[in-house]
């Protein structure tokens, strides 16, 4: 039986990734940090998938196994499977990635001809380079482990979309995972070193260009969603798209960025980009998902710096001489965030009292272009 070795058996570990895999003929084996989820996994061998649909319909994932992080069963694990997966979230890759250097080590002794892909599918970009890095440095100086990972073991990195709601009101059973039905897993050909077929997984020669796409038009949808309900004061992402002047600013927001995006890259088509938005907009409205606004707006210091959500699309645009009123108007929105229960939110209110609108703006932005930043300054003070 192949086996495949998921890191984090959380709800998108247990109903994206592991779902997938298991669909793939993969015996599935789950790391994670948890005890209890370890022992009932590894005591069930199976759980459920209820996907939010306009009926919720419910899927079986059998046979699958579980084991600690870092664990001598772990690493013995890593040695005998044919891919390795993750989804621990970006700030936790690096110990993940101590295990599989432990694990590559003893492959390299035991099963040194077998070829391995390793797959990091996190919400960030290039999250696999970020994990090979931190395996080679784990590695160390040892020239030749380093030789036969080159050789042996594929990085390659990926694209993941997959909303897992709230459990509430619908898991019934401890290891119940929920979803949305609509998902995407791209995955780069060329970081590949043995064939990977698993049904929903698309592989791409170019990642960059579904990096951006996600990242531009259904990403700074939800950030602008998020922050224009919480200024609405609409708790949650459903109420806020059921606000027409909010569906309307969301809209402008992504065809502003499909427009830049199409101009960027020839392989994605403005009629493409259009039907992905529409396509992101329904799934904002799937009535079974109540995603806070305050969850999705977290952290706007980061969401409004220059290489994410909002400022990316925007200085794309402008650099293509494109109009960007409802990026702007979003941004600002993101500035007006002043959730007191965030502390990058507050920071950011600390600030603009401290220094002024302009000030804030150009810092957290990064926009150096003086005509851009009194737009957005002018949209701050109308909001």
């Amino acid at each position: 039986m192949r086996t495949a070795v998921h890191f984090g058996a959380g709800n998108i570990g247990r109903g994206f990734i592991g779902l997938l895999l298991h669909h793939a003929g993969y015996e599935v084996v789950f790391a994670d940090v948890v005890p209890g989820l370890v022992e009932q996994l590894d005591r069930d061998r199976m759980y459920r998938v209820l996907t939010l649909d306009e009926q919720v319909e419910e899927a079986h994932v059998t046979g699958v196994r579980a084991v600690l992080i870092g664990s001598p069963d772990c690493v013995r694990e890593i040695a005998l499977a044919e891919v390795v997966t993750t989804a621990v979230g970006l700030g936790n890759l690096d110990s993940t990635a101590a295990v599989i250097a432990e694990g590559l080590r003893l492959r390299r002794e035991q099963n040194a001809e077998s070829l391995l892909n390793v797959l990091a599918c996190e919400n960030a970009v290039r999250a696999t380079s970020t994990l090979r890095d931190a395996v080679l440095r784990h590695v160390g100086d040892r020239a030749d482990l380093q030789t036969w990972i080159a050789d042996h073991v594929g990085f390659a990195d990926v694209a993941v979309d997959r909303i897992a709601p709230n459990r509430e009101g619908y898991a019934t059973l401890p290891l119940d995972a929920v979803v949305e039905r609509f998902f995407e897993w791209d995955v780069e050909k060329a970081g590949l070193v043995a064939p990977l077929k698993v049904p929903g997984a698309t592989l791409v020669d170019e990642l960059d260009p579904y990096l951006e796409r996600k990242l531009f038009i259904l990403n700074s949808a939800h950030a602008t969603a998020a922050y224009a309900g919480y200024h609405k004061g609409l708790p949650t992402i459903l109420e806020a798209m059921r606000d027409k002047d909010i569906a309307r600013l969301v809209e402008a927001v992504q065809l502003e960025a499909a427009a830049a995006l199409a101009v960027r890259h020839k392989s994605l088509t403005l009629p493409a980009l259009t039907h992905y938005a529409e396509s992101v907009r329904a799934r904002f409205l799937n009535p079974h998902i109540h995603d806070q606004v305050e969850r999705v707006g977290r952290d706007p210091l980061r969401k409004l710096s220059a290489p994410d959500r909002l400022v990316s699309p925007l200085l794309l645009a402008q650099k293509a001489g494109l109009p960007t009123p409802a990026l702007i108007e979003a941004i600002a929105l993101g500035l007006h965030y002043d959730n007191s229960a965030d502390e990058a939110a507050v920071r950011v209110q600390d600030l603009i009292r401290e220094h002024g609108v302009m000030w804030t703006a150009a810092q957290v932005t990064g926009i150096g272009d003086e005509l851009v930043l009194g737009g957005i300054v002018e949209q701050y003070g109308k909001l």
